[in-house]
C-alpha cells in the first residue's frame, strides 16, 4: 500500500451557507411537500414507505413489502462497550445477555407536526416555551408569554412545530409565508416582513385582520405560534373535532390536517406554509496526488499473467519468513490494434479508490471513481476529495 501525507497547500478548509426552501401544502387532510405526488412503487403505493408530506432520512426500504423480514433495520450486538439506541430503555437493555442483537427500524422520517390547544386547556408544549418567548421580547412585545396582549398559558392557540432537518440552523428571517384559502379563494396570508418574529396578515388588502399580528416565530427553535382568533371567512366548518362546535376559519385553525391535532378531513379549506433555512456546512477539500512513475505496481493476482503466482516458493523450518516468486511474470495489458502483434510492455495499474488515514492509520473514509483510471509510468493524476460534515 502507497501512503503519502497530505501537505499544508493541498488541504482547504470551508463553510458554505445554504437556504435550503420548502413548502407544505395541506389539502383535504393530506399534506404534500413542495407540491410533490407521492411516487407509487411495483409493491407499495408510497415507494419510500413514509406518508405523504414527509421525508425519509435515509431513503432505506424503498419500494419494499413491509413485514419483520422485509425492510432493512440498524442493529447493535451487546457487548463491552455498552452501547445501544436510545429508543431501548435501560431496563431493556440490563436484561438483555451479552451477544444479544439489539434492533432499531427504518424508516426514519419526518415532517411538521401541529399541537391545538382550546382555552385554558393543559398545554405542555407551550408552557416548555416559555423562557425562550420571554428572551425574545426585545424584539417584540407580542412573544410576551403573558402581558397586555394575551396570555400564551391560557388562549386559544396553534403551535406549530417544523423539525430542524428542513432548515438546519435557524429559519431565515423574513422567509415565513403562511396561506389560509377558502374554495380555492385566498382569506389571509401571514409574513414576517419586519423580520422581528412578528406573523402580520398582509393579504388580502382590506380584509379583516389586515395589518394585525396573528402569531410570532421562534426561529432557531422551530416553532410558530398562532393566535390570530378573527374571522378570516363567514363558513363555519368543524376545525376543532368536534361538530357541536364549529369554527369560522382563523389563524387558530391553521394547519387542520397536519400530524398532531387531527380531525377529519376538511373539504372546501386548504393552507400552505414556506419558508427558507440557513445552515452553515463545513466542507474540507483535499487534492490526492498520483505522480509520475509510481503507483504502477499491484499486488492483486489478476496483475500477473496467466499461470504465474507469488505464493512462497522457500518457507524456513521455523516459518518465520517465507520468499515470494521474484520470477512472476506480470501480464501484459497494452492494447495493440493489429492481430497477432503484442506491444511493447508498459507497467501501469488502474486507480479504483482513494484512501484517508489518520495518523494512527485508522481510515476515515474512501473515495472511489466512477471509472477505474488507467495509471501508466509517464502519466499523473490529481483525486480531488471533498467532505461535507
Amino acid at each position: 500500500m502507497s501512503v503519502y501525507k497530505f501537505k499544508e497547500e493541498e488541504i482547504f478548509v470551508n463553510s458554505l451557507r445554504l437556504y435550503p426552501k420548502y413548502e407544505f401544502t395541506v389539502y383535504s387532510g393530506t399534506m404534500y411537500i413542495n407540491n410533490q405526488q407521492p411516487d407509487s412503487g411495483s409493491f407499495t403505493s408510497a415507494s419510500l414507505n413514509v406518508p405523504s408530506g414527509y421525508i425519509s432520512l435515509y431513503e432505506l426500504n424503498i419500494d419494499k413489502l413491509s413485514g419483520s423480514n422485509n425492510f432493512i433495520y440498524p442493529f447493535i450486538t451487546k457487548n463491552g462497550s455498552l452501547q445501544s439506541f436510545s429508543t431501548v430503555s435501560t431496563t431493556q437493555f440490563s436484561n438483555s445477555i451479552y451477544g444479544t442483537e439489539i434492533t432499531g427500524t427504518y424508516p426514519m422520517s419526518s415532517s411538521l407536526y401541529r399541537n391545538y390547544y382550546s382555552a385554558s386547556a393543559p398545554r405542555r408544549h407551550v408552557d416548555a416555551l416559555k423562557n425562550t418567548l420571554e428572551h425574545y421580547t426585545v424584539l417584540s412585545p407580542h412573544y410576551e408569554y403573558n402581558g397586555t396582549l394575551g396570555n400564551k398559558g391560557t388562549q386559544e392557540i396553534n403551535l406549530i412545530s417544523i423539525p430542524s432537518i428542513f432548515y438546519g440552523t435557524r429559519l431565515k428571517k423574513g422567509s415565513l409565508d403562511l396561506k389560509f384559502y377558502v374554495s380555492g379563494t385566498l382569506v389571509g396570508q401571514l409574513q414576517d416582513i419586519n423580520q422581528n418574529g412578528e406573523l402580520i396578515q398582509t393579504a388580502p388588502k382590506g380584509s379583516t385582520g389586515s395589518g394585525s399580528v396573528a402569531g410570532v416565530v421562534l426561529y432557531t427553535e422551530g416553532f410558530v405560534l398562532l393566535t390570530g382568533s378573527w374571522d378570516l371567512d363567514t363558513t363555519a366548518r368543524n376545525f376543532v373535532n368536534d361538530l357541536g362546535a364549529l369554527k369560522r376559519p382563523q389563524w387558530r385553525y391553521w394547519g387542520s390536517g397536519i400530524t398532531g391535532f387531527e380531525n377529519a378531513p376538511l373539504t372546501g379549506t386548504h393552507t400552505s406554509i414556506s419558508f427558507q433555512g440557513e445552515t452553515n456546512i463545513p466542507t474540507i477539500t483535499m487534492y490526492a496526488h498520483a505522480p509520475r512513475a509510481e503507483l504502477n505496481h499491484s499486488n492483486n493476482p489478476t496483475f500477473l499473467k496467466a499461470g504465474e503466482s507469488l505464493y512462497p516458493t522457500a518457507v524456513n523450518q521455523s516459518g518465520s519468513y517465507y520468499l515470494e516468486n521474484r520470477k512472476a511474470v506480470i501480464k501484459n495489458t497494452v492494447f495493440s490494434p493489429y492481430d497477432n502483434n503484442e506491444e511493447p510492455f508498459q507497467k501501469h495499474t488502474y486507480i479504483s479508490k482513494v484512501a484517508i488515514y489518520d495518523e494512527h492509520m485508522n481510515v476515515l473514509g474512501v473515495a472511489k471513481v466512477a471509472k477505474p483510471v488507467k495509471k501508466t509510468e509517464d502519466r499523473e493524476f490529481s483525486f480531488k476529495l471533498k467532505i461535507d460534515i
